[in-house]
Protein backbone atom coordinates (compact mmCIF):
# COMPACT_ATOMS: atom_id res chain seq x y z
CA UNK A 1 0.00 0.00 0.00
CA UNK A 2 1.44 3.35 -1.03
CA UNK A 3 0.37 6.14 1.33
CA UNK A 4 1.41 9.68 0.62
CA UNK A 5 2.36 11.57 3.76
CA UNK A 6 5.20 12.41 6.10
CA UNK A 7 6.60 10.27 8.84
CA UNK A 8 6.96 11.53 12.38
CA UNK A 9 10.74 11.77 12.02
CA UNK A 10 10.45 13.91 8.88
CA UNK A 11 7.97 16.24 10.59
CA UNK A 12 10.23 16.60 13.64
CA UNK A 13 13.25 17.41 11.47
CA UNK A 14 11.33 20.15 9.64
CA UNK A 15 10.05 21.52 12.96
CA UNK A 16 13.60 21.61 14.37
CA UNK A 17 14.87 23.46 11.29
CA UNK A 18 12.07 26.03 11.61
CA UNK A 19 12.86 26.53 15.31
CA UNK A 20 16.54 27.14 14.56
CA UNK A 21 15.63 29.69 11.88
CA UNK A 22 13.26 31.52 14.24
CA UNK A 23 15.92 31.55 16.97
CA UNK A 24 18.47 33.08 14.60
CA UNK A 25 15.98 35.78 13.58
CA UNK A 26 15.13 36.61 17.21
CA UNK A 27 18.81 36.86 18.16
CA UNK A 28 19.46 39.23 15.25
CA UNK A 29 16.46 41.42 16.15
CA UNK A 30 17.70 42.29 19.65
CA UNK A 31 20.20 45.00 18.54
CA UNK A 32 17.52 46.41 16.27
CA UNK A 33 15.11 46.61 19.21
CA UNK A 34 17.69 48.45 21.33
CA UNK A 35 18.27 50.92 18.49
CA UNK A 36 14.51 51.42 18.09
CA UNK A 37 14.10 52.06 21.84
CA UNK A 38 16.79 54.74 21.73
CA UNK A 39 15.50 56.51 18.62
CA UNK A 40 11.95 56.34 19.94
CA UNK A 41 13.11 57.89 23.22
CA UNK A 42 14.90 60.68 21.34
CA UNK A 43 11.78 61.47 19.30
CA UNK A 44 9.63 61.54 22.43
CA UNK A 45 12.15 63.71 24.28
CA UNK A 46 12.18 66.15 21.37
CA UNK A 47 8.37 66.38 21.41
CA UNK A 48 8.29 66.81 25.20
CA UNK A 49 10.98 69.51 25.04
CA UNK A 50 8.94 71.47 22.51
CA UNK A 51 5.88 70.95 24.71
CA UNK A 52 7.76 72.30 27.75
CA UNK A 53 8.74 75.37 25.77
CA UNK A 54 5.14 75.83 24.61
CA UNK A 55 3.84 75.57 28.20
CA UNK A 56 6.30 78.24 29.35
CA UNK A 57 5.27 80.62 26.56
CA UNK A 58 1.50 80.13 26.81
CA UNK A 59 1.27 80.28 30.61
CA UNK A 60 3.92 83.01 30.93
CA UNK A 61 5.58 81.01 33.71
CA UNK A 62 8.88 79.17 33.62
CA UNK A 63 8.66 75.43 32.93
CA UNK A 64 11.31 72.75 33.08
CA UNK A 65 12.08 69.15 32.28
CA UNK A 66 13.72 67.47 35.26
CA UNK A 67 15.48 64.15 34.75
CA UNK A 68 15.66 61.41 37.35
CA UNK A 69 18.15 58.94 35.83
CA UNK A 70 18.01 56.59 38.81
CA UNK A 71 14.25 56.17 38.27
CA UNK A 72 14.54 56.17 34.45
CA UNK A 73 12.06 59.00 34.05
CA UNK A 74 11.71 62.73 33.54
CA UNK A 75 9.11 65.20 34.75
CA UNK A 76 7.57 68.28 33.17
CA UNK A 77 7.16 70.88 35.90
CA UNK A 78 5.64 74.32 35.78
CA UNK A 79 7.39 76.58 38.27
CA UNK A 80 5.05 77.29 41.17
CA UNK A 81 2.78 74.29 40.54
CA UNK A 82 2.40 71.65 43.21
CA UNK A 83 2.45 68.60 40.96
CA UNK A 84 4.18 67.78 37.69
CA UNK A 85 2.21 68.34 34.52
CA UNK A 86 3.58 65.12 33.10
CA UNK A 87 6.01 62.36 33.91
CA UNK A 88 7.45 60.00 31.36
CA UNK A 89 9.47 56.87 31.94
CA UNK A 90 12.01 55.36 29.61
CA UNK A 91 13.72 51.99 29.29
CA UNK A 92 16.30 51.24 31.96
CA UNK A 93 19.05 50.46 29.43
CA UNK A 94 18.96 54.10 28.23
CA UNK A 95 21.41 56.31 30.10
CA UNK A 96 21.03 60.09 30.35
CA UNK A 97 24.04 62.09 31.57
CA UNK A 98 24.29 65.89 31.77
CA UNK A 99 27.66 67.40 30.91
CA UNK A 100 27.41 69.99 33.67
CA UNK A 101 25.02 71.66 36.07
CA UNK A 102 21.68 70.36 37.23
CA UNK A 103 19.76 67.57 35.58
CA UNK A 104 17.00 69.85 34.30
CA UNK A 105 16.27 72.06 31.32
CA UNK A 106 14.36 75.23 32.17
CA UNK A 107 12.53 77.53 29.78
CA UNK A 108 11.60 81.09 30.76
CA UNK A 109 8.39 82.95 29.83
CA UNK A 110 9.75 83.86 26.39
CA UNK A 111 10.60 80.23 25.60
CA UNK A 112 14.34 80.69 25.97
CA UNK A 113 16.85 78.67 27.95
CA UNK A 114 18.88 80.64 30.46
CA UNK A 115 21.74 78.14 30.71
CA UNK A 116 23.35 76.29 27.80
CA UNK A 117 23.48 72.55 28.38
CA UNK A 118 24.50 69.34 26.75
CA UNK A 119 23.26 65.93 27.64
CA UNK A 120 24.46 62.57 26.45
CA UNK A 121 21.97 59.81 25.78
CA UNK A 122 23.35 56.34 25.24
CA UNK A 123 22.33 52.74 25.01
CA UNK A 124 24.84 49.94 24.41
CA UNK A 125 26.98 51.05 21.46
CA UNK A 126 25.09 54.19 20.40
CA UNK A 127 25.51 57.65 21.92
CA UNK A 128 23.74 60.87 21.04
CA UNK A 129 24.50 64.39 22.22
CA UNK A 130 21.62 66.82 22.73
CA UNK A 131 22.84 70.43 22.79
CA UNK A 132 20.64 73.24 24.10
CA UNK A 133 21.63 76.70 22.92
CA UNK A 134 21.50 79.63 25.30
CA UNK A 135 19.09 82.46 24.67
CA UNK A 136 17.13 80.92 21.81
CA UNK A 137 15.43 77.88 23.27
CA UNK A 138 16.64 75.73 20.41
CA UNK A 139 18.40 72.41 20.57
CA UNK A 140 19.82 69.84 18.22
CA UNK A 141 20.72 66.17 18.36
CA UNK A 142 23.94 64.71 16.96
CA UNK A 143 25.11 61.12 16.88
CA UNK A 144 28.54 60.60 18.39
Amino acid sequence: MNQKGFTLIESLIVLAIVQVMVLIIVINLKPLMVHYQLTSFLRQLQADTFYTQQIAITTQRPARLTFEPTNSRYLLLKIGAERPIMQRGYHSNIRVVFSSGTSSIQYNEQGNISQAKSLFISSNKETYKVTFQIGRGRFYVTKI
